[in-house]
């Protein structure tokens, strides 16, 4: 088996002024972590769907985050992101997820199982290929990956 990076952890505030990121989900909740492009109006329909989709994925034991890059003033972040004002939160998720614009799928313990394009294809898609490898995360053990259960 191929060696997987890691999520850096981290913790940024958030526009209702608490702040959150993978520290604290760690150890504790599977993590959809998005680094969208200051902006973009295809990262903003994503974080959008994922946004309608956290209170059901919080109940399955995932956690959801999308992490913006500090933009142009003229570029306020969309409603829930967490902003990166020094940016190094955004650097640090671009190496291991492969750039920005990418949704990084992630075991409760930081364990990165895929990344995928958020511009490869629509919403739907991109949203439905990374809920399957969330699928794929919860069935497996966190710590040896070994299948805890298949239907």
């Amino acid at each position: 088996m191929h060696e997987r990076g890691e999520v850096p952890l981290f913790r940024l505030e958030a526009a209702d002024g608490h702040p959150r990121g993978t520290l604290d989900a760690w150890q504790r909740r599977d993590m959809l972590v998005a680094l969208l492009h200051p902006g973009c109006g295809v990262c903003q329909a994503l974080h959008r769907a994922l946004q309608e989709r956290a209170p059901g994925l919080r109940a399955e034991e995932a956690e959801v985050m999308a992490v913006v890059p500090q933009g142009r003033a003229s570029e306020p972040a969309p409603p829930g992101a967490l902003v990166d004002v020094e940016g190094r939160v955004s650097l640090a998720l671009a190496e291991v997820l492969g750039g920005e614009g990418r949704l990084g799928v992630a075991s409760r313990f930081g364990g990165l199982y895929a990344a995928v394009d958020i511009h490869s294809g629509t919403t739907q898609h991109v949203l439905d290929e990374a809920l399957e490898w969330l699928d794929l995360v919860q069935r497996q053990c966190g710590e040896c990956q070994a299948p805890l259960a298949w239907d």
